[in-house]
């Protein structure tokens, strides 16, 4: 079964059992349910549900297993014959979570 949802702006797709990382949910420790119901799309064994634009029944439980920061990307600048040259990082806060259940 596969699912594609919409959680905090984004869309996912998802299995059974699939480790996903999404941006950082604040208030949430490790080891938490979390149930999400905006859910655009599900597969079933051949059985295609579209919801327009969410299915009105369903529900995917996913738990967190940890927080995390993504690999450092790097932002450069530079300006043509001036000498000018800026190096900024940034490490984005990530969520894992792991998807138990796709109920429909």
């Amino acid at each position: 079964m596969e699912a594609i949802f919409e959680l905090l702006g984004y869309q996912y797709k998802a299995s059974l059992n699939w480790d996903i990382y999404i941006p950082l949910l604040k208030g949430y420790n490790k080891g938490k349910n979390i149930f999400i119901k905006k859910i655009l799309f599900i597969k079933n064994n051949g059985l295609i549900i579209n919801g327009l634009p969410y299915l009105k029944r369903g529900i995917i439980k996913a738990k967190i297993i940890k927080h995390i920061r993504d690999k450092k990307k790097i932002c450069f600048k530079s300006k043509k014959r001036k000498g000018f040259k800026l190096k900024k990082g940034h490490r984005q806060y990530l969520t894992k979570i792991k998807i138990i259940d796709i109920e429909f």
